[in-house]
């Protein structure tokens, strides 16, 4: 499969390929801050209330807490340090795609922690 087209002798992207659209090689990463900032302050009402109401699920709620705020606050360093592009992107997605695992494999943690019988 090819990925690039000749015109006029100079290569171009494809147009038919998904990874070819613009959005996806020269967005500033920005939309990516923002989306993850409402994942993170929806995420927050949940394991605030699990903290909040202490026990065994308490430490892994606190420990899902800061994995994502730190996850966010590097998307933020990323976006600021790292120029805009495809590396940029490929980045912020990484990083929000860790977040979503980090805040499920914690809040499945935590559910099993309390559902669990006691010992």
């Amino acid at each position: 499969m090819m990925n690039r087209v000749f015109r006029r002798g100079r290569p171009e992207l494809d147009p038919t390929l998904v990874r070819s659209q613009p959005a996806l090689r020269t967005s500033s990463g920005a939309i990516w801050i923002i989306v993850a900032s409402l994942f993170t302050a929806v995420c927050l009402v949940p394991l605030i209330g699990i903290i909040g109401r202490g026990g065994a699920p308490a430490g892994i709620a606190i420990a899902t807490a800061v994995l994502l705020v730190g996850l966010l606050a590097a998307m933020v360093v990323l976006r600021l340090t790292v120029s805009p592009g495809p590396a940029l992107l490929r980045a912020l997605a990484v990083c929000f795609i860790a977040m979503a695992l980090v805040v499920l494999a914690g809040m499945i943690t935590c559910v099993l922690l309390v559902w669990a019988p006691p010992g």
